[in-house]
This record gives structure tokens, sequence and C-alpha cells, in this order.
């Protein structure tokens, strides 16, 4: 079989992560942590989740926050 070349996204990876930790430091804290709160509550209850996940969004919560937040409660499926 023909060998295909893997590119080297290392830089690419290391400028995403620095956007990261940018828009981290610029982003209000509190309002993140509120946000994921209320997620976590909607979760836990029968209340709708895309409202709290909008709100998340909209505080800059990254979408690994919003994941841990929902993993934190239900668990990773295991088939």
């Amino acid at each position: 079989p023909p060998m295909v070349p893997v590119p080297d996204y290392s830089t690419l990876a290391a400028q995403q992560i620095d956007r990261v930790r940018q828009a981290r430091m610029r982003r209000d804290q509190a309002r993140v942590d509120a946000a994921r709160g209320a997620l976590e509550q909607a979760a836990r209850g029968s209340d709708a989740l895309m409202p709290r996940i909008l709100e998340a969004v909209r505080a800059r919560a990254t979408l690994g926050e919003i994941s841990d937040t929902l993993r934190s409660v239900w668990g990773v499926y295991r088939p």
C-alpha cells in the first residue's frame, strides 16, 4: 500500500491551546461557574438543558467544561 505522510499538527495544536488559555483569562470566571452550576442542577433534575447549555456558551465556557459538567452527573456511556 502507498505511504501517506502524516501531517505535523503540533504547531496548530500549540496555537489552539494558547487561544483557549487566552480566552479563559479574558472571561468572567464567576459567570462561567454560575452557568455550569445551573447546567449541573438542570442535568440532575428535569429542567430543559438547552437554555442552560446556551448560557454556558454565552459565558464562554469551553466545550470540554460543558461536557465535564454533564459527565459529572451522568457519567460516560460504555456500551
